[in-house]
């Protein structure tokens, strides 16, 4: 079974798709429409779109200008790129329920987290349709997420309750399954893989020395980068740990209850002045053929002799 590989839009890929050095079968893109143009003169592209749920409001939140979603905006975008699925990030924060302590996984507080989360993805399910809805796995992002919103069961409860689609984030994934104290083998698998609709893959790494000064050096704002400073940080270049787990991932898919997804993407390199700043060329023109390689030979047999070779 092959699987779609896609990655991240970065000038640094498309010089290497120019040059016949890698290649991926879409470029996976912002919503941002000068950047959807750039893409598309050189490659198809996907969309993956700033939207988030869990506030309970019945209708999904941009993260980008902070208002319900323009909707009209939205189906504009996926008629244009024909992108499959509508992504929603499940995202409730401290300022969304201050009610809530970060590090609270009472009862109570998981149920309304569940509730306000199941409105909110039931209302985009209406306006879709199950089967091109995907809600995706957060982590705690420094404790500005609530913790309920990382639980497998409240995520599983999501899933089940609206019959959407699931988007899997392995890097997301390690971060929260450290940040609950579980294995990620243990976490992955107690996700809802069942309904796997998309997967992601990006390394973590500690943000700090060289990224650090890469950001300060792009102009990255002063606050974003005291926010990441020092803590694991996603979309930076895949570790031997990542790869592992990265492999261990797609041998699951197809056997053991794992949906084969619609695409596997690579979330390294991007736009805007953090990913413009750790973006490396030669780091892609690395990782993109070993990733392929891994998504095109689906046997397990097969995949470990790809990493060996």
């Amino acid at each position: 079974m092959k699987l779609n590989l896609a990655a991240n839009y970065s000038e640094a890929l498309v010089d290497l798709l120019s040059d016949g050095a890698v290649a991926v079968d879409r470029l996976k893109c912002p919503a941002w429409p000068d950047t959807i143009a750039r893409a598309q003169r050189v490659h198809p592209v996907y969309v993956h779109f700033p939207l988030r749920v869990g506030v309970g409001i019945g209708d999904a939140i941009d993260s980008e200008t902070g208002e319900r979603a323009d909707w009209r905006r939205v189906e504009g975008i996926l008629a244009r790129t024909a992108t499959p699925v509508i992504n929603l990030h499940l995202e409730v924060t401290r300022r969304d329920l201050p009610h809530i302590g970060p590090d609270s996984v009472d009862p109570t507080h998981v149920a309304e987290i569940c509730d306000r989360s199941i409105r909110d993805v039931e209302s985009v399910v209406r306006r879709f349709g199950a089967d091109r809805v995907i809600v995706e796995n957060n982590y705690g992002d420094g404790g500005n997420c609530l913790r309920p919103i990382l639980l497998s069961e409240t995520i599983n409860a999501i899933v089940d309750a609206t019959d959407c689609g699931f988007l899997l984030d392995l890097a997301h994934a390690s971060i929260a399954a450290c940040e609950l104290g579980l294995g990620i083998r243990e976490y992955v698998e107690s996700l809802p893989v069942r309904r796997l609709g998309e997967l992601h893959v990006s390394g973590i790494r500690v943000f700090d020395g060289r990224w650090i000064d890469a950001a300060r050096a792009a102009g990255v704002d002063h606050d974003v980068i005291e926010g990441l400073a020092g803590r694991c940080v996603d979309h930076l270049p895949m570790t031997e740990d990542d790869w592992m787990i990265t492999e261990w991932a797609l041998k699951q898919v197809g056997h053991r209850g794992w949906r084969a997804p619609w695409t596997v993407t690579l979330e390294y390199g991007g736009v805007g002045p953090l990913f413009s700043a750790t973006t490396d060329r030669d780091v892609l023109a690395k990782d993109v053929p070993r990733l392929r390689r891994m998504t095109q030979y689906r046997g397990a047999d097969s995949v470990q002799s790809e990493l060996e070779s």
